[in-house]
């Protein structure tokens, strides 16, 4: 019996530890991730740090800011004028995690996205909901790619959990009743 508990323990803790590591990882690096390069990619809320960076280093032309616009917050104002200073366009759209998009909703996310210049950074506060749903409408609405594909963008492998209990499960329930409208009808 001490064996078996000795192991469970041991397995937790490595499994917390990969689980930490991971964690790490996504604050070190802000969660940005190439989701198709050359036209779309997608992070936490970036700083005017960043912004510099990822325009010089992938040519960002467009900022999709998923929190909608909050002039009133330092983090709003050091945003847009970043982009400003590069010539980079925000556009401001505003979510919520804890919402189900609407049909119409879809559409105007997928207008927006396919008339933005491109390469588009999509952001939301920590890159992995409301970041996580728009990539997934880019890849299938827009792109044309595959329902895995498009699926993935709402995986923890970008901090986004699809646990029904969840009030962040809104973005794939969403995705779900997206499905027909993206061209995956028998889903």
């Amino acid at each position: 019996m001490l064996r078996f508990r000795k192991r469970v323990i041991r397995s937790l803790l490595i499994v917390f530890g990969v689980i930490g590591i991971y964690a790490g990882y996504t604050v070190a690096t802000n969660n940005f991730h190439t989701v198709i390069a050359g036209e779309l990619y997608r992070s936490a809320r970036p700083t005017p740090k960043l912004i510099a960076d990822w325009h010089k280093r992938y040519g960002i032309k467009t900022i999709v800011n998923l929190m909608g616009p909050h002039p009133e917050y330092p983090w709003y104002r050091a945003e847009k004028a970043a982009a400003e200073a590069h010539g980079i366009t925000l556009i401001d759209y505003k979510m919520s995690a804890e919402r189900d998009v609407t049909a119409e909703e879809v559409e105007e996310i997928l207008s927006l996205l396919s008339e933005a210049e491109r390469p588009i950074l999509v952001h939301c506060r920590s890159g992995a909901d409301r970041s996580g749903i728009v990539s997934a409408f880019y890849v299938a609405g827009v792109a044309g790619g595959s329902e895995y594909y498009a699926e993935l963008q709402l995986t923890p492998f970008f901090g986004h959990l699809p646990f029904g209990f969840l009030d962040s499960y809104a973005m794939d329930r969403s995705f779900e009743r997206a499905e027909p409208r993206l061209g995956f009808p028998d889903s």
